[in-house]
């Protein structure tokens, strides 16, 4: 497999990010906070249960495993929550599961990172062989990315697929 990595830290254009939720417009230096989240943070001592439980609710998933993420399009699906718009959904693969097909989905989720000024390494090699911890501490990420950054309001995340043959949790 030649170089699946995205690249180092992803420079923002600013260090304002622009954030827009529910109609409003507001400026946040959240997405560069965020990338400050320190492996001691509360964030990554959320059980593997409990973000099963709060993925597959609130995005509508049915997913048994962490490992499930490693694809790439469930960490997509987050991200466009908190900043609709962003994610080129239509061209993430729900239904990638080999390395070559996951690859794409991390460069589009690495593309809406630059534009909402994500300063985060993503280290696709790791994530999309589908090991646990990799994928359990990236899962950890978003969700306290998500927690920080959603505004609430309405999200149809089935919709927001765009695909018509997804995996069975999806």
């Amino acid at each position: 497999l030649a170089q699946a990595s995205l690249g180092d830290v992803a420079t923002p254009r600013s260090p304002l990010v622009h954030v827009q939720a529910c109609g409003q417009q507001a400026w946040s230096q959240l997405g560069g906070a965020m990338s400050n989240v320190g492996r001691m943070d509360g964030a990554f001592f959320v059980s593997r249960t409990e973000l099963l439980s709060w993925v597959n609710e609130v995005f509508n998933l049915n997913l048994s495993k962490v490992e499930q993420c490693s694809n790439g399009a469930v960490y997509c699906q987050v991200i466009d929550a908190c900043h609709t718009g962003t994610v080129q959904m239509k061209k993430v693969n729900w239904s990638a599961r080999d390395e070559h097909q996951c690859i794409p989905n991390f460069k589009v989720l690495q593309q809406a990172f630059d534009r909402v000024g994500i300063q985060r390494h993503i280290d696709v090699d790791k994530l999309i062989r589908g090991k646990y911890q990799d994928n359990l501490e990236m899962l950890q990420w978003i969700k306290t990315y998500y927690d920080r950054t959603y505004q609430g309001g309405e999200y149809d995340a089935a919709t927001r697929r765009f695909t018509e043959n997804p995996p069975e949790w999806a």
